[in-house]
């Protein structure tokens, strides 16, 4: 699936959070078919908070819209809570509001990837295999913690700028 093996994928630790029981437990089933045996699930962010600064996670998949704290809440205190045991750990958000707005808003939150409801076993196989191939660099600053955002390593071939401050002296 991504590059590890089936005894790699076996010794991740996997979180689901997600306030639905059936479509918790559906993505539970999907994540254990693809390999993952050390998968539990969670129905809401503050019982996922409580247990990432109590141990280490290798993947989190949340549903964004949960009651009283959000998938993005969760998202924000995972990279940026300092007793969080792995702030790096790559994050799946799933919902069903896939407007642009919403994509965005949980890239700059700093989630590695994001996934429209309902949830496919092919479309969350790939996801999953994406992010755990994913070796782009953590950034951590005020304004962002996350994986780098940017997608491309070189400017266009036409030498345009990619922003602003590529130019301003």
């Amino acid at each position: 699936m991504t590059g590890l093996s089936a005894d790699d994928l076996r010794n991740l630790r996997v979180m689901v959070v997600e306030d639905d029981k059936p479509t918790r437990m559906l993505t539970r089933t999907f994540l254990e078919h693809l390999g993952f045996s050390d998968v539990i699930e969670r129905e809401n962010a503050a019982q996922a908070l409580n247990d990432v600064t109590r141990r280490h996670f290798d993947l989190i998949v949340t549903d964004l819209e949960m009651e009283p704290m959000n998938g993005l809440d969760l998202l924000l205190r995972v990279r940026r809570d300092a007793n969080v045991t792995n702030p790096y750990v790559p994050v799946i958000l799933i919902t069903q509001h896939s407007d642009r707005d919403s994509v965005l808003r949980a890239r700059d939150f700093g989630a590695s990837a994001f996934v429209a409801k309902p949830v496919n076993f092919e479309n969350l196989k790939r996801t999953v295999a994406a992010v755990l191939a994913d070796k782009r660099p953590f950034v951590q600053c005020d304004a962002y913690s996350g994986p780098d955002r940017r997608r491309k390593d070189k400017l266009p071939k036409d030498g345009r700028y990619q922003r602003e401050s590529d130019y301003k002296w």
